[in-house]
């Protein structure tokens, strides 16, 4: 392709101007005197949009240095100025998308706290997330547009992964966080920046005291050792100010397993499990255990003074949702390896099809797949229903759902859900979950796919997919499909361990004298003799 000597000038000069060794101030104001000239200059649309993208490059990189709320929104202006003027399958249009989405992260990140103790920070925290809601939630909608479309080139959809990934950790949304880092990772290896952030997010769980740290030390020193060995990959992304900062980190040097359950194992459905981290563990990577009966993640602790206080309904129910998951999750992957195998009928499978000549595909393996991704999703309601009655919210339980349970109408965290603002990121990060389950959240796709599932008609297709649709019937791209199911069933994982970290938070040591009554395992458990 050939381009005008006007665009070659001005991109030369965007190039000059956006070398990190120019000043901040000196950058912007010529940045900013290039997008005027762009208005008058003799472009083609093309030309103009990806000028305009570079100029918002380096004038969003000068805001975020001087902390200007003008530079930001003007970066913003000249981003979605561009992203008009490219198609739905450019390159260009994702890289305009995740500089948008970074402009208002940027903006909304101005009122993160800063130096305090952790009781005036995380309630600090959450106001600052509540301000903002909404455009963060635009945010990383935006991101998720940009990371996960095949048309954006590999170092985009690694950014976007990996700062979808901050801000979710900055919400307290740790388990989802930690999927997308490791996607960041997966879309460009050299992104040292993802790697950091995995270690920096590892070492606040091991501050808290939370999960298995042995393992959680080993594998922040994993991300620690391939965070300084990518300082070139963290330099391309995220500058050397980030760099230096992943250099500093220092190792535990912990003799704790890196994962459990996998070592000497053929078992394709482990492996399958450990890779999407879809075990229900807490641990963070591998099953956890080496035992047969690795999904263990559960309530570890609760205070009372009678067999009654220790031994609530919300066990009981725990397992309910625990086993499932495991079944949506089990179903899940019987639908994938089939659906792997080729598209011929499968012998287990006794229908009789009718060709429809439209490319759609038939059979139990891609009902399989619908039928996981619904029934993950249905978990998450059930999830609702548990911590109504363990904490008496008082709800009716034929009326509780995800999306609509955990705040108020302000959008701020119900009351009855917190024990002490000190402690309420877990129910917080349960609230903004819900919140992406909604209309233009980052999840609004899943949720559409399986209110389509339950009360339409909804199928595979190789070619000519429709997406979910609001008519009678929908056609659903094959990989599509598959990436959905996986990516519910992380979901609901992620808020079945946030419902373990809430209730922690109401069995605190600090509130509780004496001793606690340790949590007997079903396997141990004598049936009475009949």
């Amino acid at each position: 392709m050939e381009f005008s000597a006007e665009y070659l000038r001005l991109y030369e000069l965007v190039l000059q101007t956006g070398d990190r060794s120019v000043a901040a101030v000196e950058a912007a104001t010529t940045i900013l005197s290039i997008a005027a000239e762009v208005e008058s200059a003799n472009l083609t649309s093309k030309e103009a949009a990806a000028i305009r993208f570079m100029c918002s490059s380096v004038l969003l990189n000068s805001a975020f240095d001087l902390h200007d709320a003008t530079l930001l929104k003007r970066g913003r202006d000249l981003a979605e100025q561009a992203l008009a003027e490219t198609g739905p399958d450019e390159p260009l249009r994702f890289q305009c998308i995740y500089n948008a989405a970074n402009a208002i992260v940027a903006e909304c990140d101005e009122g993160l706290p800063k130096q305090a103790s952790h009781d005036a920070w995380v309630p600090s925290l959450i106001e600052n997330r509540l301000a903002h809601r909404l455009h963060l939630r635009e945010a990383r909608s935006l991101y998720f547009e940009a990371a996960s479309s095949p048309s954006a080139d590999p170092h985009t959809r690694s950014a976007a992964y990996c700062n979808l990934a901050n801000s979710l950790d900055h919400s307290g949304r740790w388990a989802e966080a930690y999927d997308f880092y490791l996607r960041a990772l997966e879309e460009d290896p050299r992104n040292g920046n993802a790697a950091g952030n995995l270690a920096q997010l590892l070492y606040s769980r091991i501050k808290n005291g939370t999960g298995q740290l042995g393992h959680m030390a080993a594998v922040y020193d994993k991300y620690v050792t391939m965070a300084k060995s990518l300082r070139e990959g963290t330099l391309s992304f995220a500058g050397e100010g980030t760099a230096d900062r992943w250099d500093a980190l220092n190792l535990t040097e912990s003799d704790g397993h890196l994962s459990h359950g996998l070592a000497d194992s053929d078992d394709d459905y482990r492996h399958w499990v450990a890779v999407h981290r879809l075990a229900l563990s807490p641990a963070v990577e591998g099953l956890g255990t080496d035992d047969p009966h690795w999904d263990g993640a559960v309530i570890e602790v609760l205070y009372g003074n009678t067999a009654a206080d220790v031994m609530p309904p919300i066990l009981a129910e725990m397992n309910v949702l625990k086993s499932d998951f495991l079944v949506s999750r089990r179903l899940a992957f019987d639908g994938i390896v089939q659906v792997a195998e080729g598209p011929e009928q499968k012998d287990d499978d006794s229908g009789y099809y009718i060709e429809t000549l439209d490319h759609s595909l038939y059979g139990t393996q891609y009902s399989k797949l619908l039928l996981a991704q619904r029934s993950a999703l249905d978990v998450l309601d059930k999830t609702a229903v548990v911590v109504n009655e363990y904490l008496n919210v008082g709800d009716r339980p034929d009326r509780v759902s995800f999306r609509k349970f955990w705040t108020n109408k302000d959008g701020s965290v119900r009351e009855s859900l917190i024990k002490r603002p000190a402690r309420a990121l877990p129910a917080f990060a349960l609230s903004e979950l819900a919140f992406d389950m909604d209309k233009d959240g980052l999840y609004a796709a899943s949720q559409d796919l399986r209110n389509a599932g339950t009360h339409r008609i909804v199928h595979a297709a190789f070619m000519n997919a429709t997406g979910v649709t609001p008519d009678s019937r929908s056609r659903v791209g094959l990989f599509d499909l598959v990436d959905s199911t996986i990516l519910a069933l992380q979901v609901t994982r992620s808020a079945f361990l946030y419902i373990i970290d809430l209730v922690a938070t109401w069995n605190h040591p600090d509130d509780h004298q004496g001793n606690y009554q340790s949590l007997p395992s079903f396997e141990y458990m004598q049936f009475p003799d009949l």
